[in-house]
């Protein structure tokens, strides 16, 4: 047995090429099962109830998220129409792209050239499809982040790899980076957004980087050895980058789609190309020239700017670095005395690859973009502070974005270290990683070496600065904090190998019992973390047989050192540690899911807009689920998450908060028919309140709800507007042929009302700025209520961790705050109800219980005795909202329920998902 250990380990030292190919392939399997626990719906439980209303009729999981829709729908585009565009229109003389659906009316032109993620979408569909024609592409779709995530590990593993020249530290950063939480949700199997896109390009162009910087001894180009086929390769690679990036930017019309296609393709195709030459190279024990891996860096970077917006930072800190890099090698090049303890590299080729990398990215960009992308490194980060910030009121409306989870500032490091990368401890080892860093244990001494930990500590210094401004972008510091981990496990590792005494009892140990330690407390989930899902079996499996391998080498190769005490421990140890970091991180992710907002029951209901409303109707709706309202329906919407910090936020706002009918369908007809208008800049209002966002809305408000000569007289009466101008104005606010509307509630907007209502409720008198907390809004509390016979009625709503019960009978009607108080339940007070509203099948009784109540509440009583209970703020009682969806209209003339289906998102009324049509009526003409 031992002679064949012995020979399995020869043949893998021999091979070891063998071993890192294997190590990749198991890096790039943990990440796709990580990804593909979604797609099987654990979050419903065996719920099979739950699986079907949350997948189609093949059984495949809809989408997660809500902007994935939107992606979705381009993509449909795509492949029916050529185009990403609903359909096309001529716009300043030229046919374009147009999008009938998002911020409508009117609607917006789009780009010709497609988002790279519709292509990787198409992509992955064609070769499914081929296989299965019962594949959509929204099966495809789903899986575009799990594929595209499968590469995350890839640099990690290599950049840590030449840093620390440790598998051991490779395998670590790279499944701290996979397995971190916030990445790994957004780039999870059904999450087809862009964050995929925002990490994958500058971790591999600091890998290259960092590899050119590794191979900077070697050049071709610039000692002017142009027969190298490397120096060829450069040249050709180049030059036919520019011809295409050229031809992609002056192409137009439909030429654009397929010059897109080339422009990726040829692209993908370099680097693919590049890496095969590099790794043949070093197979062969050849010295890589340092323009090649530059090559790669130029080529992605000119590729980056398609795939995220923000591309710009990451070409800002290498080139920081490079810049820092080359000052730091002038003044240390002069002194004779430290080059034994410092690497010191070679001055004049990194001169020559940096220029390189930053000139020929520039020359690429221009080519491609135009000047005003490729001089957005410099004019970017200049507006950096209001490109952050969520709380800028420049226009003087409400910001919706003050009020998005992601984009508040984060109140502690230990929030951004916890949103970054799962955990703080994780994250300060990984800090101190990349301070270690600077101390190259490579070659088994210590030296100090700038080059790989430089960059690394400018990238995360930037990173988490960014973190600072907005809890969302803590994220961005995800990679160089997992580098910074898998350096320290790396440096340890390197540290034992030294086989100093003092290293490997004193490390070497303790690491080994760590890891012990580690296994021993997670052993009843190992089995998870081994098989978190078998929905793809061929990489579930793939990824056991991979694991095996590499099990069955790393044993012969320990068993073949037996004999040698320090390197059994050093071997042993290294493993154990590895294991002992990666198992919790793994575990914190197995088993993940997450459910669709999207179901069968909201497919219903907008099947049903689809099928029975004519072209033009239009969905007002609140902005969060307008992606998911205009891919199913392919209606307009008033607005949706790419178009949510507008000035539709208040108005929405304002018509499901008012109590005025009137107003709330004078709003809904004005945004359904003429958009905005009547409000935007340049709109008569705006002109003749000189740009007055309050008295403009002032004035509107007061028009909206009366009829259309009423409104005239109000405009040029009372406010002194000519009756050209008070016509345009009325031709936007009481159109002759207004578009129809449907308005929809679901049960998450009880959840979100005090959002909703605060724009509704907006005081524009208020400084802008106003904290959101002191501005009025309401709020919805939820409970249950039940039919105890006799005329009695029970309502129990939770209001902030206290129980607001309500009895009600015959003859009277008494309310109690039930608390409880070292474990005993005990009635600590009443509370005054202002109004009670009673929907049962009977019909609905309203009451006025006291003038002096500030809470009002909904009892809503089912057919079978059982119901819901809502705990109301005053100004909410009254509101659009709580008539149309507690008590299906009641009390309103001109909106009515027209269809009703399940919303299983949340907890609320059933049916759900609401669709009202909003009657305009002909009164408002007069």
């Amino acid at each position: 047995m031992s002679n064949v250990l012995e020979k399995i380990n020869n043949f893998f030292k021999e091979k070891s090429w063998i071993k890192v190919f294997l190590i990749v392939l198991m890096l790039m399997f943990i990440s796709f099962q990580l990804r593909a626990q979604t797609a099987d719906m654990k979050f419903a439980q065996d719920n099979e109830f739950l699986k079907n209303m949350f997948s189609d009729e093949h059984g495949r999981m809809y989408l997660l998220a809500l902007d994935p829709y939107y992606y979705l729908r381009l993509s449909e585009n795509l492949y029916n129409n050529g185009h990403c565009g609903d359909t096309t229109k001529i716009i300043n003389g030229k046919e374009v792209p147009y999008d009938l659906y998002q911020y409508a009316p009117p609607g917006h032109p789009m780009s010709w050239e497609p988002p790279v993620i519709c292509l990787a979408t198409l992509a992955i569909y064609y070769i499914w499809h081929s296989i299965d024609a019962t594949v959509t592409i929204m099966n495809a779709a789903f899986w575009v982040p799990a594929v595209l995530g499968m590469l995350l590990g890839i640099p990690i593993y290599f950049i840590v790899r030449r840093v620390t020249n440790s598998n051991i530290g490779g395998i670590v950063g790279a499944i701290a980076l996979i397995s971190a939480p916030s990445l790994l949700y957004k780039t999870s199997a059904g999450f087809a957004d862009t964050p995929i896109f925002e990490v994958l390009p500058i971790l591999f162009i600091i890998w290259f980087i960092l590899e050119a910087i590794h191979s900077q001894e070697k050049t071709a180009l610039f000692k002017k050895d142009l027969k190298n086929p490397v120096a060829l390769f450069v040249i050709i690679a180049l030059i036919i980058e520019l011809i295409i990036g050229a031809y992609l930017n002056i192409t137009s019309g439909e030429s654009v789609v397929i010059a897109s296609i080339l422009f990726y393709t040829i692209s993908l195709a370099f680097i693919l190309a590049g890496l095969v030459i590099a790794g043949i190279k070093r197979l062969k024990g050849n010295d890589v020239e340092f323009e090649l891996f530059a090559l790669l860096a130029v080529i992605l970077t000119a590729v980056a700017p398609k795939m995220w917006g923000a591309w710009w930072y990451g070409f800002d800190v290498i080139t920081a670095f490079l810049v820092i890099y080359i000052i730091a090698l002038a003044l240390l090049k002069s002194q004779v005395k430290i080059k034994e303890f410092v690497d010191i590299g070679n001055f004049k080729n990194v001169v020559c690859l940096s220029i390189f990398y930053i000139l020929g990215s520039l020359i690429l960009l221009t080519a491609i973009y135009g000047v005003g992308t490729a001089i957005s490194p410099i004019t970017s980060p200049l507006g950096y502070k209001q490109i952050l910030s969520t709380y800028s009121q420049a226009t003087g409306w409400p910001n919706v974005y003050t009020t998005v989870a992601e984009l508040a500032k984060p109140s502690s490091w230990g929030e951004i270290f916890t949103n970054a990368i799962g955990s703080k401890t994780v994250a300060i080892a990984g800090i101190f990683g990349i301070i270690l860093s600077f101390i190259s244990l490579r070659y088994g001494k210590f030296k100090f070496d700038v080059k790989y930990a430089l960059l690394l500590a400018i990238w995360l210094s930037v990173t988490l600065y960014a973190a600072t401004k907005g809890i969302r972008f803590a994220s961005l510091a995800t990679p160089p904090l997992a580098i910074g981990l898998g350096m320290l496990i790396g440096q340890i590792d390197r540290a034992l190998k030294m086989k100093n005494d003092i290293a490997v009892f004193g490390l070497g140990i303790p690491a080994g019992l760590f890891g012990l330690l580690i296994v021993s407390k997670y052993t009843g989930k190992i089995s998870q973390i081994l098989l978190p899902t078998t929905y793809v079996p061929i990489i579930a499996y793939g990824f056991l047989i991979v694991l095996a391998l590499l099990i069955i080498y790393k044993i012969s190769d320990i068993v073949t050192a037996i004999n040698n005490k320090k390197e059994t421990i050093i071997k042993l140890s290294a493993v154990l540690l590895c294991i002992g970091v990666v198992i919790p991180q793994l575990s914190a992710v197995i088993p993940f899911t997450t459910a669709p907002t999207f179901n069968n029951g909201w497919k219903e209901g907008l099947d049903w807009i689809k099928a029975n409303t004519p072209k033009n109707a239009v969905i007002t709706c609140w902005w969060d689920n307008g992606h998911i309202y205009t891919y199913e329906a392919r209606r307009m919407v008033t607005f949706d998450g790419g178009s949510q910090n507008s000035p539709r936020a208040y108005w929405v706002g304002r018509a499901f908060a008012t109590s005025n009918e009137n107003l709330s369908i004078g709003i809904i007809r004005m945004l359904a028919t003429s958009g905005d208008e009547a409000f935007k800049k340049g709109s008569v209002l705006m002109n003749f309140t000189h740009n007055n966002v309050s008295k403009t809305v002032e004035i509107l408000n007061e028009i909206l709800p009366v009829s259309r000569s009423k409104a005239y007289e109000i405009l040029t009466k009372k406010y002194g507007l000519s009756d050209k101008e008070a016509k345009l104005v009325l031709n936007a606010t009481h159109p002759e042929h207004p578009n129809p509307d449907y308005l929809i509630t679901y049960n998450r907007m009880t959840d979100i009302a005090p959002v909703w209502s605060m724009f509704g409720f907006w005081n524009f008198s208020l400084p802008p700025n106003t904290p959101n907390e002191k501005r009025e809004k309401g709020v919805f509390f939820k409970g249950t209520s039940y039919y105890l016979g006799n005329g009695t009625i029970l309502a129990n709503v939770n209001v902030y961790g206290n129980n607001y019960i309500t009895l009600i009978n015959s003859t009277n009607i008494s309310t109690a705050v039930v608390q409880k108080v070292n474990g005993q339940t005990k009635i600590v007070g009443t509370f005054k109800i202002h109004k009670l509203y009673i929907k049962t099948p009977l019909g609905v009784r309203e009451i006025i219980l006291n003038e002096d109540g500030q809470l009002s509440e909904f009892i809503r009583i089912e057919s079978d005795g059982r119901g819901h209970a809502w705990i109301s703020t005053r100004n909410l009682e009254d509101s659009v909202y709580a008539k149309l969806h507690f008590l299906d209209g009641y009390g309103l003339k001109h909106i009515k329920l027209v269809k009703a289906s399940i919303d299983p998102t949340n907890f609320g009324v059933q049916p759900g998902f609401k669709i009202y049509k909003v009657d305009y009526g002909t009164d408002y003409l007069n």
